[in-house]
């Protein structure tokens, strides 16, 4: 059995779904907000997969599970991204010069 080298790591790109975008005029506000929305629009779908299942909509339980664990780790997510950024600008203010 051989097995091949995996230093050309292109079949690796995208598997999470997410694009890196290499665009140098971004800032750091645009990107944040941007995470934010998504993480929001993460929210509603949530809240529209449960709103549809409880109407009887739709019958797919893994769906909404699905659509609301999505929601819910990118929560968790942007709280843990919260609070570390607070935690590192309190730190900074600590510093004496």
């Amino acid at each position: 059995m051989e097995v091949g080298n995996i230093s050309n790591s292109s079949n690796f790109k995208n598997i999470s779904g997410i694009e890196e975008k290499a665009d140098s005029n971004r800032s750091f506000t645009d990107l944040l907000s941007d995470s934010i929305n998504k993480v929001n629009n993460l929210q509603h779908e949530s809240n529209q997969a449960k709103e549809d299942f409880a109407l009887g909509e739709t019958e797919d339980i893994h769906e909404v599970m699905i659509a609301t664990q999505k929601a819910s780790t990118s929560i968790d997510a942007a709280a843990t991204i919260s609070n570390k950024a607070v935690g590192a600008y309190e730190e900074i203010m600590r510093m004496q010069v």
